[in-house]
């Protein structure tokens, strides 16, 4: 049994200490052992990048275009704001009328119309159309027009006219309707 432990003593003396070697050295011992596998990380790893870089330039291009394209390039050629002014004072002098509220949001009028709860299906068309006439051919030809005419407890009434159309467009509207409450 001595003996056993001398041999295991002479042994462990016998054994040098295991060095590290350098990081760079352990780097291209790897390289050396696994080139393959280093190659095929490396081309994942650009790829990654790449596709990372070219979302974060396509959203980033996103929030800072225009967001109508190149449709509106030539809108400075069809002015309206004087014709919006003139529309809103005029209508707003019709009886029926309580309150106009007109928004230009690229070709697109947005005309909101609150009358009285008594006017007539034909009465809320009828200041619809009057609008029109307060628009030259050119701008009629350029912008589209949305309508919504509301009352006091009851539906609102939709209607649009296309840049390429020359009348208001109205929304199917049952009468039967007007009597329910909502």
């Amino acid at each position: 049994m001595a003996r056993k432990v001398i041999r295991k003593l002479r042994k462990s003396d016998e054994k040098p200490e295991k060095i590290k070697p350098k990081f760079s050295v352990r780097v291209r011992r790897f390289y050396r052992n696994n080139r393959i596998y280093c190659i095929l990380m490396g081309i994942s790893f650009a790829s990654i990048v790449l596709i990372i870089l070219a979302l974060l330039a396509h959203f980033i291009h996103q929030n800072t275009s225009n967001p109508y394209g190149n449709r509106l390039e030539d809108i400075k050629n069809y002015p309206v704001q004087d014709n919006i002014n003139e529309t809103k004072t005029k209508t707003e002098e019709n009886e029926l009328v309580e309150n106009v509220s007109i928004e230009v949001k690229g070709k697109i009028i947005w005309f909101v119309i609150k009358v009285k709860a008594d006017a007539s299906l034909e009465d809320m068309q009828n200041v619809g159309t009057s609008t029109l006439q307060y628009f030259s051919p050119e701008n009629l030809g350029y912008y589209d027009m949305h309508y919504l005419i509301q009352r006091d407890g009851k539906k609102g009434y939709f209607g649009d006219k296309s840049a390429s159309g020359t009348t208001i467009t109205w929304a199917k509207y049952n009468l039967d309707e007007d009597d329910l409450d909502e």
